[in-house]
């Protein structure tokens, strides 16, 4: 892409100066015409230098206004040239066709740099300026009898004006597209490294920073919220048997379909540590404490589920050891912000229910969800717990009553659409309510041919 020759303010500015000498070196030359063809008096040469002057001044007049009424500078710089024309048409005794050129000349700067309101006031101290002008230079009572040389020069200094009014509005739009491409190319860079940058953030974070909702600041908030904590059991034996990059896949494909939960039922993931997972319901956004905890315990009673599921999987590739989940869930007041310094921060929380998440995480057995009696509270009408009774957890001074998840209350009835079934050399897990109509059949098949398979294989 071509670069601009100058920015585009400059460009403007520059264009607008040039435009308004070119109309006052126009004017110069009719009035120096008129004194050589002795249309005007010798005295009438004073008009030259003054002409060629005015545009100077103006231009330091507009400097200084732009200090002090910024908002006004170009209104009154328009309206002062309205005037000067007035008095140029009454210098030149109203001679037609340069009168015509000076009001066209007059029309087209302020069109193009104003607007119809400021072009009416502009035309109004133009008649003014005619006016005291004549009153000041007198008023023929016979017209003037314009030269032909006048009339050529004035004829000849409209082209040259307009031709390069033209010429300068082709350059102004030029820029102005440069500047439209530049900028639409500089927010698709935008765009793409916002889109890298959000993947380091929770999704609810960027999003309400992008708002405005929330500032990039040092602040934090003491607020309700239910804390998940999951951790791999035996993953560091699992990590020195397995190769790194092996390992690398399956933990990433674990993170993936855990992130992919979890962003579904609305948690905001603060962060990754090793092979655990923080997760935290009720900021930025809440439904509730009631809502938030059951979205909470929801959503770890699915990852149990996907879990079988990415088990089987890595069985069938032949991962002797494939991963067990420990989940820990607790609902709490905890502060929760940006904590840091200004010029690295990081949202998260911090509290005693962040730690009793992670405590009861490591006391549940493989695959099982725990949660506190204040979680338990807030979901027993949805979600079939058991109680395990009070458990000394390290770190936490007095037994905190504990809960193990079972299942969601509606699946633990005959009516259940959630089937599972695990033994050596055979695991099945189904879920009715994710099956396509039009996939039925084709299941249903393949539950057939593997019965027929296992009825017709000898088993030793």
């Amino acid at each position: 892409m071509a670069e601009p020759a100058q920015p585009l303010h400059q460009l403007l500015e520059l264009g607008a100066k040039h435009t308004r000498m070119l109309a006052f070196i126009v004017a110069a030359c009719i009035f120096a015409t008129g004194v050589f063809s002795n249309i005007y008096p010798i005295r009438s040469a004073i008009f030259i230098p003054l002409a060629l002057v005015i545009p100077f001044s103006q231009t330091w007049l507009h400097r200084r206004l732009q200090k002090s009424v910024p908002t006004q500078a170009l209104a009154i710089t328009l309206l002062l040239d309205g005037l000067v024309t007035g008095f140029g048409i009454a210098a030149l005794q109203y001679a037609l066709v340069p009168m015509l050129v000076f009001v066209a000349m007059l029309n087209a700067t302020v069109l193009s740099f104003g607007n119809m309101f400021l072009w009416i006031f502009t035309g109004f101290f133009c008649l003014l300026g005619a006016l005291f002008g004549g009153m000041l230079f007198g008023i023929s009572h016979h017209p003037i009898d314009t030269p032909l040389a006048v009339n050529l020069v004035s004829l000849i200094g409209a082209a040259l004006y307009f031709g390069f009014s033209s010429f300068h509005s082709r350059q102004q739009s030029r820029a102005l597209l440069i500047a439209k491409n530049q900028i639409l190319q500089q927010q698709e860079e935008h765009f793409q490294t916002s889109r890298k940058l959000i993947k380091y953030l929770p999704p609810q974070v960027w999003e309400s920073i992008f708002t405005g909702k929330r500032d990039a600041r040092l602040q934090t908030q003491r607020k309700k919220l239910t804390i998940f904590f999951s951790d791999i059991k035996d993953f560091t034996e699992t990590s020195d048997e397995m190769p790194p990059d092996a390992l690398t896949e399956m933990l990433n494909t674990y993170f993936e379909h855990m992130s992919r939960i979890a962003l579904r039922y609305g948690g905001t993931i603060d962060k990754f540590i090793g092979d655990a997972i923080l997760i935290f319901y009720g900021d930025p956004t809440s439904r509730g404490a009631k809502e938030d905890a059951l979205a909470c315990v929801s959503m770890a009673v699915e990852m149990r589920r996907e879990m079988q599921i990415l088990r089987q999987k890595w069985q069938s590739m032949g991962i002797e050891r494939p991963l067990h989940v420990r989940m820990g869930i607790t609902t709490g007041y905890c502060h929760v912000g940006n904590f840091g310094s200004e010029s690295r921060m990081s949202y998260t929380i911090i509290g005693r229910d962040a730690n009793l998440a992670a405590r009861l995480q490591s006391v549940a057995s493989p695959d099982e969800i725990l949660i506190s009696h204040e979680s338990y509270m807030l979901v027993r009408d949805k979600i079939m717990c058991k109680e395990k009774g009070a458990v000394t957890l390290r770190g936490i001074a007095k037994p905190v009553q504990v809960w193990e998840v079972v299942d969601f209350t509606s699946d633990t009835q005959e009516s259940s659409n959630w089937i599972e079934h695990e033994l050596n050399g055979f695991a099945m897990h189904m879920d009715i309510n994710k099956i396509r109509n039009y996939d039925k059949e084709r299941v249903l098949k393949a539950l057939d041919s593997a019965s027929q398979k296992l009825k017709n294989t000898p088993i030793i």
